[in-house]
């Protein structure tokens, strides 16, 4: 009896000493979690067993229990799903069922499995799949790939290529009615590894010719859009304005006054991005519910495809509709509170639509407020403090500065090569430096003993061919002084750590001297795109501080 407890204590000891894994504290169900590793490393224990003793190689073995892991391809009441391949690899295709007045999102899912196990038929990528295409209302195309150790590199790329490859062809996406610009690539483990790497491929493309380096990293930015999704606080919808998709967020709660307006332009150097993205609906309907106000999150037409002045005239047109009387009433919203803002590349449209807007005679409801986080204000001279500084860091280089400033004219690769040179300007507009002259519009503590270079003109060529990088709607710096006075409550932002920041400074500068009521916020630990880093506590401090400041001045 005695050595009968003996074992079944020492049994039990080994039992809990192989179920038992030390996990870090954060990990929640911790104890299911060391349950489902036990299983796992018992399985996989099993395997090499029997591989030792040659009965099959390992992968072979393990194919065999993800097999029972499979599903039919099942459609239900939201999702229609079918099999077929694309250039002869067999993918799962799932469709949502409800009609769609607009083209579809496009998903390419890509299954993981160490190059050596799995398919789009297993049950968990099956329901991660149809659940991605019914929340989304997207078209999920869900690929299998030849698998090791029958198949080695590079057939899985190859066939993870080639189906991609095939999906994106214009037929091929009118058959399943996905818009051709809004089309994204996933994948988990090994599929997270082919998806990174048919990306690159298709970057290297741009290169070869076949693809444009801003329709590629679309890809990435299509997966952090979120549907347009109402809460317990505040009304999520989309409709348009003037032709051009806006997404209005209003506040649930009754409100015994007519509420702010905050017109809100997403940034993305005029390539990038939408109303749609996660961080910009964070930020908008986080507003929407803090200031009581109706927030417009607007969509323009991007780069390559259009070339300014499209973006400005989609930006103006949109908020030029939301200033009508009829639309203000519909909403509910105080003609003499209305603001404009945006960030980046859209808090250089907000700045330059607030500039014509305040010379427009047909404008009767003028604007109370814009606030800029991190603007463009002006292409003229890449060669700031800020620029000279941070040309290297993370988010925003000088040389994607310079890319994205210049996708937004043409896609003539020589306007960019001209803006890295600081040779862009011809002569004849030499007048214009004085806008911009670091030298005498930035405080000391921005100059950090910086020499001021004389400007080296370009040839008239490129602004003869390209004019709109001297346009004042492009570089709301380049505004005469007249075209300062009047203009209403401004709060810029700007960061330390941005390329981008002597540009704000330099707005600053000018419109105090003719003026105008401004606050300049600067994050001193702050860079580009921080407040659209939700994780991060940099990214709360800054809504936080454009959240206030509107409270007290819209």
């Amino acid at each position: 009896m005695r050595k009968k407890t003996i074992l079944l204590l020492t049994a039990g000891i080994l039992g809990a000493y192989y179920v038992y894994t030390p996990l870090p504290d954060n990990i929640e169900e911790p104890w299911r979690l060391m349950g489902v590793i036990a299983v796992s490393n018992t399985i996989t224990n099993l395997f090499l067993f029997a591989e030792f003793l040659g009965i099959n190689h390992l992968m072979n073995i393990a194919m065999f229990f993800i097999f029972l892991m499979e599903v039919p391809p099942t459609s239900d009441e939201n999702v229609t799903v079918t099999e077929t391949t694309f250039d002869g690899i067999p993918v799962r295709v799932y469709v949502p069922r409800r009609k769609s007045e607009t083209l579809r999102r496009g998903l390419f899912y890509i299954h993981g499995g160490g190059w050596c196990l799995g398919s789009a038929a297993m049950l968990s990528y099956d329901f991660l799949s149809r659940n991605t295409a019914n929340r989304l209302d997207a078209v999920v195309v869900s690929t299998n790939y030849r698998l090791a150790p029958k198949y080695h590199f590079p057939i899985q790329f190859e066939d993870v290529y080639g189906a991609l490859s095939w999906f994106l062809r214009k037929d091929i996406l009118e058959k399943y009615g996905v818009d051709p610009e809004r089309v994204g690539v996933s994948g988990d483990s090994a599929g997270g590894n082919l998806a990174a790497a048919v990306t690159q491929q298709f970057l290297f493309a741009e290169f070869l010719g076949i693809n444009h380096f801003m329709n590629i990293a679309m890809f990435f930015v299509f997966l952090m859009e979120v549907p347009p999704t109402s809460d317990e606080n505040v009304t999520v919808t989309e409709t348009t304005f003037n032709g051009i998709p806006v997404r209005v967020y209003v506040p649930r709660r009754k409100s015994e006054t007519l509420r702010r307006g905050l017109f809100y332009i997403h940034g993305g150097g005029w390539c990038l991005g939408s109303a749609a993205v996660f961080s910009h609906d964070f930020l908008s309907r986080h507003t929407a519910n803090r200031l009581d106000a109706v927030v417009i999150s607007t969509n323009y037409r991007l780069a390559p495809k259009y070339h300014f002045p499209i973006q400005f005239e989609d930006v103006y047109g949109a908020l030029s509709w939301f200033l009508r009387k009829d639309i203000l009433e519909k909403y509910g919203v105080d003609p003499e509170r209305v603001g404009v803002s945006g960030g980046s590349a859209g808090g250089n449209l907000a700045a330059a639509v607030t500039q014509q807007l305040l010379g427009d005679p047909n404008a009767k409801v003028k604007l109370k407020t814009q606030s800029l986080i991190y603007p463009a204000l002006q292409n003229l001279d890449l060669d700031l403090p800020s620029y000279r500084e941070n040309a290297e860091f993370p988010i925003l280089s000088k040389s994607l500065a310079a890319r994205y400033w210049s996708e937004y004219f043409t896609t003539d690769r020589s306007l960019e090569k001209a803006l890295l040179l600081n040779q862009h300007v011809p002569v004849d507009s030499s007048h214009l430096f004085k806008y911009v002259n670091w030298s005498s519009l930035l405080p000391e503590k921005f100059k950090k003993g910086h020499v001021y270079n004389t400007p080296t003109y370009g040839s008239s060529e490129l602004a003869q061919k390209y004019p709109g990088f001297l346009d004042v709607r492009a570089a709301p710096l380049l505004a005469e002084d007249t075209q300062m006075r009047g203009l209403p409550r401004t709060h810029v932002m700007t960061c330390q750590y941005d390329v981008l920041r002597d540009d704000g400074v330099m707005y600053v500068t000018r419109l105090r001297n003719n003026g105008v009521h401004v606050t300049h916020t600067h994050i001193e630990d702050g860079f580009h795109g921080a407040i659209s880093f939700l994780n991060f506590k940099i990214s709360n401090r800054m809504a936080n501080q454009y959240i206030d400041w509107l409270r007290e001045n819209l």
